[in-house]
């Protein structure tokens, strides 16, 4: 059974990592622009950035 501090310490490392976090924000953008017909994307393209900087290597 994967106790909670494997699992904290596997969510570290992905969040650690720009290209994966990169393919996760974009998947999820792209998901709810679909889902919205595309009517917010301004507003879903800025929560994407402001998340990227919160996440990843470029922090």
């Amino acid at each position: 059974m994967v106790g909670f501090d494997d699992l904290k310490n596997k969510a570290s490392e992905v969040l650690k990592d720009e290209e994966k976090t990169d393919q996760g924000l974009d998947a999820a953008s792209d998901f709810i622009n679909d889902k919205t017909g595309g009517q917010h994307a301004d507003k879903i393209e800025q929560g994407r950035d402001f998340l990227d900087g919160k996440v990843g290597d470029e922090r």
